[in-house]
């Protein structure tokens, strides 16, 4: 096969050669194929194997810095300490190892969810399949707004256009036909050709496949091999800038204390290890460990409510959303589309009594809904627009045999529906001549008619008809109705071409009258939207009366002032639309240019926007939006474009994906508390006894099991708590707000340090009691052990106090604080782990007394929130 020269060959020499048909492949062809060249996906990067992530763990600063202590402390004979630092650097490299390996399986399994599907034809039957199962030899079948999975020739074309800036850099569309180009011509200028990576702009076509996965043009493309970037978030990149800039702060106090303890006459080894250990037990290195698992368990928890996030990126932007701007068909409404009534200029037939009256120009438009068509039925299986599916639907319910028709009047030449035409033409042999149908909006059409069908009879279309017709319409648009206009006109001759030129002196029949129920759920969810200060605006193509009358029952506005149309928007600036917008609920008759400027205009104000769509042409709009919205139904291009797809067309998904971005923004912020708080209470306490000339009340090796064994599992616990059940109940974050906000800062930086000097005070007492200093050590190691696990339950919530919420909801943080609670209570009664952490048994009375002191500081941190943060 003369693999680059296929532009060359004809398009019946290609199928020829390639060994293929019009009718396609068999299924016995497809699996020998199959065998012979794999599967059909693109060179990908070799996803990282156990070894090479359990590797990374050791790149951490933070491992690194253990290391070398560890290290350090063998040169110096203190292998005890040696010991229990390289133990503790194994035992940290494998929870993150099972941490990391557990979010990138989720990772993994959520992209597989995306990926694209393709229409084939095989044994003279349209098939979806799963794009990676294309051969060389398939049928593909190309609408509007499908994406090319493969090379292939092009040897059937109505109107068909390609974007390819993904493979040339053009966004312009590229028009494809079934003509031969010459040998040299290069492939961003073969017409006749489609490529794996673009898409499907207009019209519709066939080509057989002639290249799959590597033998692309696109897999030979380096840069284009993974279309899904393993970024980090912008959330993540402040979070750690943020933690690298607090290790500076810690190690610029860690360097203070250790030369302060050289001052006061303390040996060198002693403050060398204790400043490694600070060092270590105070930088929050766990961070952005943390925060990749959140991520990813938000993911999984938004897929469950049938959403699927395709980046990370727009996990963490969800709780920012402040607009919806959503269509009206498939969210607000059900999107069971169903002819309800057949219109004429001047009478309204209900379906089931035309089925029985046939009079007054109603057949024409019978016709018109079965030839003016795109859509199939196959037994139970309908394909195609939801719109054409529900007309071939009505006339089924009817019993218009549509069959017999397609056979008497063969389709000749075609304007394929666009979304910024808002209409569609079809030619049809008809004896000697043609009859050319025209469906469409009738504000899109209007220009093209030139008489009118009233009563059965045919006469100039003057302004006293055009008036009558636009009652018509106003009367059923007002009843939240979906119209279709309807034309038609005969010529003498066979027409094989259509040409916008060619549009005029029409004959209208009437309109087809659609419904699309309201869903019964919408209303409350709008008005949850609402109390969570999330605005929801209608966007639809639909007639502004059809989109006022749902947008009044589906709750979104109560007069007329807020509707504006496409042509109102055109003769606004963006500064009028701007200054204008936040009074308009109903965007109606809009194209998708449109979209990009109600998108823009809200952003220009601030606010964070969710845009649904589910066009190719709605592409650009998604992409505009902070998150781009696809309908699970909607083209590929379009899912592909955008940040969340919705696996159920519903509005309440969306919010319910809002309210889990909420919840993933909750949970990053409460470990990040946490994580800080704990980092902060050994700097207190060391740092305090060493300016007082005291003995340091912990060990190194007590510090680190603290921190890197016993808090390890609570903060596991902490990325999976669930929502607070007020999340919904307050505004949306501010798109810039930083993750320390007042809140955290009065936990960590003022009630945390006001609370740990009751820890200090504690240490300062039994000095002066004249305690022993190794069963001091022994009460401080487990003060500050059981302080830390209860500390964990004051960051459960940030709005409420541990005495308004149920501290046990969280089972999985539960279990964390008992296994701490474990570890501690192994480190104090196993006489091994006492000589290693020098600390002696402690009496009953002293872990009751400690138990309450915990429980003191704990209800004193609540107390505090309640006065600063509260209040």
């Amino acid at each position: 096969m003369r693999e680059h020269l296929w532009h060359n060959l004809s398009a019946d020499g290609t199928l020829l050669e390639i060994e293929s048909s019009a009718n396609g492949l068999t299924l016995r062809e497809v699996e020998q194929r199959k065998k012979e060249n794999g599967l059909n996906h693109l060179p990908q990067k070799k996803s990282d194997g156990l070894i090479k992530i359990f590797a990374r763990q050791f790149m951490s600063p933070l491992i690194i810095v253990l290391f070398v202590a560890g290290i350090l402390s063998a040169v110096i004979d203190e292998w005890v300490d040696a010991g229990v630092i390289i133990a503790a650097v194994f035992f940290n490299t494998i929870v993150g190892f099972v941490q990391e390996y557990k979010a990138n399986k989720s990772l993994k399994h959520l992209r597989s969810l995306v990926l694209p599907r393709s229409l084939v034809r095989r044994d003279n039957r349209e098939i979806e399949i799963d794009s990676r199962d294309i051969v060389v030899g398939d049928i593909l079948i190309l609408r509007t707004g499908d994406r090319v999975s493969a090379d292939a020739r092009v040897f059937e074309s109505v109107e068909l256009f390609t974007n390819e800036s993904a493979l040339t850099g053009e966004s312009l569309p590229v028009s494809k036909t079934r003509d031969t180009f010459p040998e040299n011509t290069q492939p961003a200028d073969r017409g006749n050709m489609v490529f794996a990576g673009t898409s499907i702009v207009g019209g519709r076509g066939l080509a057989v496949v002639v290249a799959t996965s590597g033998g692309t043009e696109l897999g030979k493309i380096a840069s284009l091999v993974e279309s899904t970037k393993d970024e980090k978030t912008p959330l993540q990149t402040q979070l750690l800038n943020f933690a690298r800039a607090i290790a500076v702060l810690i190690l610029v106090l860690v360097v203070i204390l250790f030369g302060a303890g050289l001052a006061t006459g303390r040996p060198a080894i002693e403050m060398f290890s204790m400043a490694v250990a600070l060092a270590v037990a105070a930088i929050p290195e766990g961070l952005a460990v943390s925060v990749t698992i959140i991520l990813a368990i938000g993911m999984q928890r938004i897929l469950r409510r049938k959403s699927l996030v395709r980046t990370l990126v727009g996990a963490e932007t969800l709780g920012s959303v402040s607009i919806i701007c959503t269509d009206k068909t498939g969210t607000i409404t059900k999107g069971e589309m169903n002819v309800t009534h057949i219109a004429t200029a001047n009478h309204v037939f209900d379906l089931a009594s035309v089925a029985t009256n046939r009079a007054r120009g109603i057949d024409e438009i019978l016709r018109a809904m079965s030839l003016c068509n795109d859509a199939m039925i196959d037994g139970d299986t309908t394909r195609g627009n939801h719109t054409e599916q529900a007309l071939l639907l009505g006339l089924r319910e009817i019993g218009f045999d549509r069959e017999t028709f397609a056979r008497e009047y063969s389709r000749t030449a075609e304007i394929p529906f666009d979304s910024s035409r808002k209409y569609m033409v079809t030619a049809h042999a008809s004896g000697q001549g043609s009859v050319v149908y025209l469906k469409g909006a009738l504000s899109s059409i209007s220009s093209f008619l030139g008489r009118v069908n009233v009563d059965g009879e045919t006469t100039e279309l003057t302004q006293e008809l055009r008036e009558l017709i636009e009652d018509q319409e106003s009367s059923l648009t007002s009843k939240g109705l979906r119209l279709i206009a309807v034309a038609q006109k005969n010529t003498q001759s066979p027409i094989a071409h259509i040409k916008q030129d060619d549009l005029s002196d029409f004959i209208f029949y009437g309109f087809v009258c659609l419904s699309d129920p309201l869903r019964a759920e919408v209303r409350s969810q709008i008005q949850d939207a609402s109390l969570a200060g999330v605005r929801t605006i209608m966007v639809t193509g639909d007639h502004p009366q059809t989109a006022l009358a749902i947008g009044k029952e589906a709750g979104l506005i109560v007069n007329q002032n807020g509707v504006i149309t496409g042509r109102e928007l055109d003769e606004w600036s963006d500064e009028d639309l701007s200054d204008r917008i936040s009074g308009i609920s109903i965007f109606a008759r809009v194209e998708p240019r449109h979209k990009i400027r109600i998108v823009r205009a809200w952003q220009s104000r601030g606010e964070v926007v969710a845009m649904t769509g589910d066009g190719v042409n709605d592409a650009p709009a998604l992409k505009a939006a902070d998150i781009g919205i696809a309908l699970g139904s909607g083209t590929e291009v379009a899912k592909q474009a955008s940040d969340l797809v919705v696996l159920d067309n519903n509005l309440g998904i969306i919010t319910s994906a809002i309210e889990e971005g909420r919840v993933i923004f909750d949970n990053i912020r409460k470990t990040a508390a946490y994580l800080l708080a704990d980092s902060f209470t050994e700097i207190v306490l060391i740092g305090g006894s060493i300016l007082l000339g005291l003995p340091i009340p912990l060990l190194p090796v007590q510090i680190l099991w603290i921190n890197l064994v016993a808090d390890c599992f609570p903060n596991i616990g902490l990325t999976l708590e669930p929502g607070e059940s007020d999340v919904m109940r307050l505004p949306p974050r501010p798109r810039n707000e930083p993750v320390l906000n007042r809140e955290m800062i009065t936990l960590v930086f003022i009630i945390g340090i006001v609370t740990d000097l009751l820890l200090f005070a504690l240490y300062v007492w039994l000095l002066n009691r004249g305690e022993d200093i190794q069963t001091i050590r022994s009460i401080m190691f487990a003060a500050v052990g059981i302080d830390s696990l209860l500390y964990i339950f004051a960051v459960k919530s940030f709005r409420r106090t541990i005495f308004r919420i149920n501290p046990f909801s969280n089972l999985w943080l539960v279990c964390g604080v008992a296994i701490g609670f474990g570890l501690m209570a192994i480190a104090m009664f196993t006489p091994f782990l006492q000589q290693i952490f020098e600390i002696v048994p402690l009496a009953l009375s002293d872990w009751v007394l400690l138990l309450i002191i915990g429980l003191i500081k704990l209800i004193a941190i609540e107390f505090g929130k309640e006065i600063f943060i509260l209040s």
